[in-house]
């Protein structure tokens, strides 16, 4: 296993797996099962995502989340607060669920019944778990990568050597999933997945552009309002969409 997997597993101890179970109405193995299979396939998401995006972007944007969290990735405390965010715009929640649509578009969907099939949990606390570490991924990486003082380039190459790893901590009927999106060594992305890949970039920047960041990277959309924050979110699912039609309609050319 992966120091970086390692580390994201430990902000999920047998502690919050028992207040998760006590909150979403479940028994306390079918939420550790759950969160088993989710924390793999979405490290698998943003290794994938580490292949086509800026790597100095997703650097820069897991920091900022790391730093601007208002929540204690590493209590249970936090990770429960997190959880009750609810969906608002600007939630950390909200923020989780965007994550997924940028990771794997509507697909996320078929990954939360998978979940829900392997773990014998509810569908929908399938999704909530996943929308979970949706919203506290960016910022354990961000966090993991400056207690470590790791470049972008480290974190990216960490990222995407994980795709060697994912088959082993996968259970069969997560794997073929994993298989199918591919996240797993061996497996190829569908065609057309650079230019998916330099929409999301632009999807990332303008999130991290919605947090407050100020680089140079950013250009124009440094120093963003606070008041814009809810439009910038809208371009930045937008960018998701337009990212997964030009996907589709690259493999129907091809």
């Amino acid at each position: 296993m992966s120091a970086l997997f390692s580390a994201i597993t430990k902000a999920f101890p047998r502690e919050l797996i028992n207040h998760l179970a006590a909150r979403l109405g479940e028994g306390e193995n079918g939420i550790k099962r759950a969160v088993e299979g989710v924390l793999p396939v979405m490290m698998g998401g943003m290794a994938r995502q580490a292949e086509t995006s800026d790597a100095q972007l997703l650097f820069e944007w897991s920091s900022r989340a790391y730093k601007t969290t208002q929540y204690g990735l590493g209590s249970v405390t936090g990770m429960l607060g997190i959880l009750g965010s609810g969906q608002e715009a600007g939630s950390a929640m909200m923020q989780g669920e965007t994550l997924l649509l940028v990771l794997f578009g509507n697909s996320w969907q078929t990954i939360a019944a998978s979940v829900s099939r392997y773990a014998q949990v509810k569908r929908t606390t399938a999704s909530t778990l996943l929308t979970l570490v949706g919203a506290v991924l960016p910022g354990l990486l961000g966090q993991y990568a400056e207690h470590n003082r790791m470049s972008a380039a480290a974190v990216s190459a960490n990222l995407i050597s994980f795709k060697n790893q994912l088959s082993t901590l996968l259970p069969l009927d997560l794997r073929a999933v994993a298989d199918t999106l591919g996240l797993t060594a061996g497996t190829q992305p569908a065609k057309g997945r650079n230019w998916e890949g330099r929409i999301i970039s632009w999807a990332l920047l303008i999130i991290t552009a919605s947090l407050g960041m100020s680089s140079t990277a950013l250009g124009l959309l440094a120093h963003v309002p606070p008041a814009v924050s809810v439009q910038l979110v809208q371009g930045y699912l937008l960018a998701v969409q337009v990212a997964g039609g030009v996907a589709g309609l690259t493999q129907t050319m091809w």
